[in-house]
């Protein structure tokens, strides 16, 4: 009996050993959670282009009339992140409402289309450094001289768009004591032209909008300073921390080696 329970515990050894030799010299099969994941940079150029989601707003984005191609400073920004991954850029111009899905389903990499940095879409996308900042201003005729900032409007008649943040902000004045009549038009170019044509005393709209439409439109002028604070913004995937960190990085380097300055000299501030 004693040699049978000896035979069995060295049987039981054995197996054991084996065992443990068995797997002696043979590579672990890495599992889905510890096997290493694909760099989003290499993903970008394993595709072989950075896709960038845009829409047609002058002068950040909008066709040459000469060659029809998709050209301005946001196009340029763009051209800058993909030169510095490595590969060609490809734009997609898509209305405006289009533009964060895109990158939420994967359709675009990025988006760069003179868009304001807003709570709300910061619940849904991921945004790099502001590249830019604007606000609302006063605009008045060229040869107004009695307006010079919103405490020269009492008594006067202020164009806005409807439902716009120039709409908001007039009323704001209003609550806030500013003796003026609000004058809301569909469109903001209604509203300037009727400013050009004498049939309001000032209008409120955006800074970088409006220095766009001055270049056509002499008769109108900007007074005072911004009145309200508002950023650009780069948006990307929710959690694309890679991506933005190339960005963030091209953005630096613009302002630190003077090349932001010049791109809004030459698509912002000078004539077209």
């Amino acid at each position: 009996m004693k040699t049978f329970r000896k035979a069995l515990g060295l049987l039981a050894i054995l197996v054991f050993v084996a065992t443990l030799l068995s797997g002696c010299g043979q590579t672990p099969v890495a599992t889905s959670d510890t096997a290493k994941k694909t760099s989003r940079i290499d993903e970008i150029k394993k595709a072989g282009k950075l896709v960038l989601a845009t829409g047609n707003y002058r002068p950040f984005e909008y066709h040459d009339e000469k060659t029809n191609k998709i050209v301005g400073y946001d196009i340029d920004v763009a051209e800058a992140i993909a030169k510095k991954i490595g590969v060609p850029l490809e734009v997609r111009e898509m209305q405006f409402t289009s533009l964060i899905p895109s990158v939420q389903n994967g359709q675009a990499d990025l988006v760069i289309a003179a868009m304001y940095i807003t709570d709300a879409r910061k619940e849904v996308v991921d945004f790099a450094d502001p590249y830019m900042d604007t606000g609302m201003v006063l605009v008045v005729c060229s040869e107004n001289n009695d307006i010079k900032s919103t405490g020269d409007l009492n008594g006067k008649v202020v164009g806005v768009k409807t439902g716009a943040t120039s709409e908001k902000v007039a009323n704001e004045l209003k609550e806030k004591g500013a003796a003026i009549t609000i004058k809301s038009y569909k469109e903001t170019v209604d509203y300037l032209l009727d400013l050009e044509n004498g049939r309001l005393d000032a209008a409120v709209n955006d800074l970088l909008n409006q220095l766009e439409y001055n270049k056509a439109h002499p008769g109108v002028k900007v007074v005072g300073d911004t009145f309200t604070k508002s950023s650009l913004g780069i948006a990307v995937k929710k959690g694309d921390q890679e991506l933005l960190t190339v960005i963030n990085s091209v953005l630096t380097e613009m302002k630190q080696n003077g090349e932001a300055d010049k791109l809004y000299k030459k698509w912002v501030t000078s004539p077209n």
